[in-house]
């Protein structure tokens, strides 16, 4: 297929009508502000989490949008159940996008992290991405397809506090970078999006203000990173401007990952 120049407007009307879109945790925050862009934008959403109620506000906002909402709640650490659901949605709708959003890590030392601990936050931030990818995989290759991974700004450097999330996150930017290569003659686009500090209503409601101004100070522009930022950007990925952009890790922090940044945070 060759694009035309107009073809390259990521933001006009229609550019994504029909094609389809998978997200893990589409229930909140991040994967929410995603799915509601992608809607926006006319593209079809099928969205999983482990919250039903999470995923049926999602789908009350997406009323109205241009694109067709669908959801069913799944724990991605669930591997039978989460490649049966993406079997079920590619060989239903076709998969033109995965975003890989679902995570979760705590904060502790690394001599605090038990082996329990440890393996949980692995098996979700990165076993379970490789399931979820292996599992779309002729989907994305019959469309031609696009990964987008949710990470962390400083990925590449490390991070205090979060060893167990930080290992996983890197060893999800090897297996990206692999599938790049192995998948590009299938014209599969795959790529790594590392926010800084975001600011989710769930943040926002639990962190203590001197937390807040933390993150904010070691970021040198000066403000967090916002849901629609990222949202944009798994937009711009998405689209024929963002085709050959493959095997990348793409920081959208504020300079956070130069400087003393987010990663000094737990010391």
């Amino acid at each position: 297929m060759t694009e035309t120049l107009n073809d390259f407007h990521v933001l006009r009307p229609g550019l994504h009508a029909g094609r389809s879109a998978f997200i893990t945790g589409a229930g909140s925050g991040i994967g929410r502000g995603i799915a509601l862009r992608l809607l926006g934008l006319g593209m079809d959403v099928f969205g999983t989490g482990r919250r039903p109620e999470a995923l049926a506000e999602t789908a009350d906002l997406a009323a109205g949008l241009p694109g067709t909402f669908r959801h069913a709640p799944c724990n991605v650490r669930e591997t039978e159940a989460i490649e049966a659901l993406v079997r079920q949605v590619g060989e239903a709708h076709g998969i033109d996008l995965l975003v890989n959003n679902a995570g979760g890590q705590f904060f502790a030392p690394a001599t605090g992290i038990s082996r329990r601990g440890w393996d949980a936050v692995i098996d979700v931030n990165l076993s379970a991405i490789f399931v979820v990818t292996k599992a779309a995989y002729p989907y994305l290759k019959a469309r031609q397809g696009a990964v987008v991974n949710i990470s962390l700004s400083g990925v590449d450097r490390g991070s205090m506090g979060i060893a167990h999330s930080i290992a996983a996150r890197a060893g999800v930017l090897g297996l990206m970078r692999t599938l790049a290569l192995e998948w590009a003659s299938d014209r599969i686009s795959l790529n790594c999006i590392g926010p800084g500090a975001v600011i989710t209503e769930g943040l926002a409601g639990e962190a203590a203000q001197a937390m807040l101004d933390q993150l904010v100070k070691a970021t040198p522009m000066g403000r967090p990173t916002q849901v629609d930022e990222v949202a944009e950007l798994v937009a711009f990925l998405a689209s024929p401007a963002g085709k050959l952009m493959t095997g990348q890790l793409i920081q959208i922090d504020g300079a956070a990952h130069l400087g003393s940044g987010l990663h000094m945070l737990a010391a």
